[in-house]
């Protein structure tokens, strides 16, 4: 099932360019014929009548804009297209005035009175119609027509070009993609329509050579365009190279560094959290964020992270507080926020706010691993002992763990007076023998005891 793509995107706005860069130039020698057509009309009556009508006429024309006054002279030489060239001049002056409305009409009576025997010049009609189909975003007539230039002439470029970007925003990549490899067959290799197929062949999942694409962008001189080197770096992070990635966006932010949508801010905080440059990453997120990235909770809950590995508990409460609130409002699981946001609340001695959270976290997921053990923690900092001994004993019958459970517990019940137990406890982490330093300690105890 095809699903529709929306928006024409850099691909589609580039070969349009080139299109109607060639109806301009139509345009203008269109309208330098009707100029001298127009100047061989005469007018009938008194010479001071005549005088008078062509200075009002005059005064008018000047006043207007060049495209306007082209299609006065147009209607006033031919009041009713009737051959092809006639329609063919009123279709040229409609899309230069963006009346495409008018021009696919001009443009379909072009292609009706065609008398011509010449099938790459009809498939032209059809693919100067497509195009004006574009602009309008009716791209079902604009995929009709590209069928019937393509039938006309299977080696028309353009309109290979176009009917690849119709398919692939209609979902139908397969097309798509056969269309792009017959273009390529035909040996055009102009760098920059070269670089915006990138967007396409990125679109439909071919990476590889839509990287080839967006090289071509980044080295040659008329294709350059600083984007391209955003665009590669996402290729590349599908393809699993990150380092080249890292090294294409760095790069991008050196030359350009603008970001409007937060996109290669987010990527290069991912390529440097990748690197175990935690405190590069963190800069990142929050430049994304602040360049409104369109999924900020994403961009919190990985700056919360980063900033806990970089040992800025702070930071990490204050993002993790940012990605709960917005994870929760779109509707999304929010538990592994808030064990984590706990987290940084306990390290910073916070402990009731790690507490609420991790409540809150094993109330929204159950399966949720080592949450009584650090309940636990929490309660011993809070000096409530008999708690911290329940939440231990949860941890050791959950199997979540367990050495360090049954020593923190040893812990709870010497300070208690437990004495049997707190013996009971440190025999078994010395029988479990899984953690060195608490093996040696709970002997230590032991001993002491």
């Amino acid at each position: 099932m095809t699903e529709q793509r929306s928006g024409t995107g850099h691909f589609g706005r580039r070969l349009l360019a080139l299109l109607m860069a060639l109806v301009m130039l139509l345009s203008m020698y269109l309208g330098y014929r009707a100029q001298i057509r127009f100047s061989g009309l005469n007018y009938v009556g008194q010479i001071s009548e005549y005088a008078a009508r062509v200075t009002a006429d005059n005064t008018g024309y000047l006043s207007r804009s060049t495209l306007d006054r082209a299609w006065t002279i147009l209607r006033a030489t031919i009041r009713s297209p009737q051959t092809c060239e006639d329609y063919e001049m009123y279709a040229s002056i409609a899309i230069a005035r963006e009346d495409y409305a008018g021009a696919t009409e001009y443009l379909q009576g072009c292609i009706d009175t065609y008398q011509g025997s010449d099938d790459e010049e009809l498939a032209t009609l059809y693919l100067r119609q497509a195009g004006v189909y574009v602009l309008t975003e009716n791209y079902g007539e604009a995929l009709v027509r590209l069928d019937r230039t393509l039938e006309l002439n299977p080696a028309q470029p353009s309109a290979l070009l176009l009917r690849a970007q119709m398919n692939y925003m209609a979902g139908d990549t397969q097309k798509a993609l056969e269309d792009l490899t017959a273009y390529k067959a035909l040996d055009n290799s102009d760098p920059v329509i070269l670089a915006a197929l990138g967007e396409v062949y990125e679109g439909v999942g071919d990476y590889d050579s839509a990287i080839e694409c967006y090289t071509a962008g980044i080295t040659d001189e008329a294709a350059y365009q600083t984007h391209y080197f955003v665009d590669r770096a996402r290729c590349l992070l599908l393809t699993g190279d990150a380092a080249a990635a890292r090294e294409d966006l760095e790069t991008y932010f050196t030359r350009e560094g603008e970001d409007p949508d937060g996109e290669a801010a987010a990527m290069l905080a991912m390529c440097r959290m990748n690197d175990g440059d935690y405190a590069g990453a963190l800069a990142m997120f929050h430049r994304s964020a602040t360049d409104g990235y369109a999924a900020p909770h994403l961009l919190y809950s990985q700056s919360m992270l980063c900033a806990f590995l970089c040992g800025e508990y702070e930071t990490a409460t204050r993002d993790g507080e940012k990605a709960i609130e917005l994870t929760e409002a779109a509707g999304e699981d929010s538990a592994d926020l808030r064990f984590r946001t706990g987290l940084a609340y306990m390290v910073q001695q916070a402990y009731d706010l790690a507490v609420e959270h991790f409540t809150a976290a094993v109330q929204r997921d159950e399966t949720l691993q080592d949450v009584s053990y650090y309940l636990g923690v929490c309660a011993m900092g809070q000096e409530d002992l008999e708690l911290a001994v329940e939440h231990f004993t949860a941890s050791v019958e959950k199997d979540e763990s367990v050495t360090v459970s049954l020593y923190n517990r040893a812990i709870c019940y010497l300070q208690l007076g437990k004495r049997r137990e707190a013996k009971s406890d440190l025999t078994a982490v010395l029988e479990r023998d899984d953690d060195p330093e608490l093996t040696a300690q709970a002997q230590e105890l032991l001993d002491s005891l």
